[in-house]
């Protein structure tokens, strides 16, 4: 009997360890790609969530380049070599809910709470009462502008310090312009970008509720418009491409440029610049119901795949950390926040230090981090479809011909970019 008790307790040790070795080696792989900000933002969240699950592995993958490449070569291949989360632009991801039905975990089923995310995120992620991601960084833009320029040109910078509209900036570009003969606002010639941060600003879209592709539409062409002002009054300081549009406004060149908060980390890349740059929200466009002085460029989020080897774990590690009140997870925001300025959307985190401290680097130590996050409340929802880079290609070439007085009006933009469109997607 003593034997026979003996074995038994040696075959319960023995399940137990195999139990304790198959937790131990439970590993969560994390695909993204930049670490010094989506990924340094994931090591963060790994390190909350292994205080309280050492059992755990958060494995995190940098994919420079072309992950969306990679994921589509993995879903063609039965899932082979997918990991278990995946960051994805959200301009990308309607693509994918479209072309890949049934890829990703149903995170509102497994109990994430989405009204504590800011609004705009959830739309493109949501599908038939289901949610799929769980949302990560706000592309919340303002208005950045010069103070000491602003000055320069004897106007005051308090008094921009507050909702505007586009007729204002062209009035106030147009008497710097004058007064010291500089360009208000930085702009790239080679990206719509500005275009569609207006057209989001008023809730518009480019795409019909049946992902038809529609630019007819009072927010497009008065957003055009604007364009058309600000650059035949000399506002828009023309650039081509991305390091000629940063260093435009890092230099001096321009006194301003329409932007998002992620932009504060190159900004701040030239200390000589401390106490002149201010933000104010992102300018109204007039004329056009519904419209904010708040839009949106750029954030991703977290998506799981529904047959990942370790579903269940990621699903923990997202909400335990990324969806949760708990204060080590609030803690985590405000780390990302300081350490990488990566803004989260999870609207309870808004409330740590990081965000509503003063920040000596803006004109009179302005909390840009609480003004960008009480505008990103404000950002309206804009749909992408599986065909949204296409669009932007298009436009960004028929903008291009209106500005150089090619193309003479609204119409006649939108008919050449629906052309080149249609073009390409048939």
């Amino acid at each position: 009997m003593k034997k026979i008790l003996t074995a038994v307790l040696t075959l319960a040790m023995l399940a137990g360890a195999a139990g304790l070795a198959t937790a131990q080696a439970k590993k969560v792989t994390v695909w993204c790609w930049d670490p010094n900000f989506n990924g340094y933002s994931m090591k963060q969240a790994a390190e909350v969530y292994n205080k309280a699950h050492p059992e755990v592995t958060i494995e995190i993958v940098d994919i420079p380049q072309q992950i969306e490449s990679k994921i589509e070569a993995g879903l063609q291949a039965g899932g082979a070599g997918l990991p278990d989360i995946a960051l994805f632009q959200d301009f990308q991801i309607e693509r994918f809910i479209a072309n890949y039905p049934g890829i990703f975990a149903d995170l509102k089923a497994a109990g994430v709470d989405y009204s504590q995310f800011a609004a705009y995120k959830v739309g493109i992620m949501s599908e038939k009462g289901k949610v799929y991601g769980i949302p990560f960084d706000t592309g919340s833009t303002g208005l950045y502008l010069r103070s000491d320029y602003l000055k320069q040109a004897g106007v005051n910078p308090d008094n921009y310090l507050k909702e505007l509209t586009w007729k204002d900036i062209l009035a106030l570009g147009k008497t710097v312009k004058a007064k010291i003969n500089k360009s208000l606002i930085a702009y790239d010639s080679t990206d719509y970008q500005f275009l569609r941060m207006i057209v989001q600003s008023t809730g518009g879209q480019f795409f019909d509720a049946a992902g038809k592709l529609n630019l007819n539409t009072p927010a497009v062409k008065a957003g055009l418009q604007v364009l058309k002002d600000l650059n035949d009054a000399g506002v828009l300081y023309q650039t081509e491409g991305w390091n000629n549009w940063v260093s435009a406004f890092n230099n001096g060149d321009a006194a301003g440029m329409v932007s998002a908060v992620w932009l504060i980390g190159t900004l701040k890349s030239q200390p000589a610049n401390a106490g002149k740059w201010m933000v104010a929200p992102t300018p109204r466009l007039e004329g056009v119901a519904g419209a904010q002085n708040a839009s949106n460029w750029g954030g991703s989020s977290w998506y799981v795949f529904d047959k990942a080897k370790n579903k269940a774990a990621a699903i923990d590690f997202l909400k335990s950390v990324w969806a949760s009140k708990d204060p080590a997870s609030l803690g985590f925001y405000n780390t990302i926040l300081k350490g990488a300025g990566a803004m989260g959307t999870y609207l309870p985190s808004r409330t740590g230090a990081t965000y509503t401290a003063s920040d000596e680097f803006f004109y009179k130590n302005q909390k840009v981090y609480a003004d960008f996050a009480k505008w990103m409340e404000k950002v309206p929802a804009v749909r992408y479809t599986a065909n949204f880079n296409a669009m932007g290609t298009a436009l960004t070439a028929s903008i291009s011909k209106y500005l150089k007085g090619d193309l003479k009006t609204p119409d006649a933009v939108v008919a050449d970019a629906t052309t080149a469109y249609n073009q390409q997607v048939q």
